[in-house]
């Protein structure tokens, strides 16, 4: 049986070695950082100026010459008031649509279920568009 040995260095002198080779590369990791941070600010502002230009042209869709797709996507948020709902149904079906807040899917379930009148869904939920957005693939 063969034993390979191999050289022993101190741990000290390891360390020494390791912080020599990070000093000598910490301007560039941080100018790197710094140039990376800089390049992404630039392009978020440039990505929100061409997304603004398209959204102007009102076409809700493209397809790029490379097999891309760029595609407007729009959605809406709906709001359901919990003083409203509270109020208006009974004590078991608030149990059963809320958390801290009005659970939607619960909520939903509640009013196909025909325990939640139209008439409080009407004044409780309000629907609001989301801004559109640009999705690129």
């Amino acid at each position: 049986m063969n034993t390979v040995t191999t050289p022993t260095t101190e741990i000290g002198a390891v360390k020494k070695i390791g912080e020599a080779i990070v000093t000598d590369n910490l301007d560039r990791i941080i100018q790197d950082v710094a140039d990376a941070k800089q390049d992404l600010e630039k392009a978020k502002e440039a990505f929100a100026m061409a997304e603004a230009t398209f959204l102007a042209t009102g076409i809700g869709e493209a397809n790029l010459s490379d097999g891309r797709k760029v595609t407007v996507v729009q959605s809406t948020v709906r709001n359901i008031d919990p003083d409203i709902v509270k109020e208006n149904v009974g004590r078991g079906v608030w149990q059963r649509i809320t958390s801290a807040v009005v659970n939607t899917k619960a909520f939903d379930l509640e009013v196909e279920g025909g325990r939640i009148d139209q008439e409080v869904v009407d004044l409780a939920v309000t629907v609001k568009d989301r801004k559109p957005s640009v999705r690129v693939k």
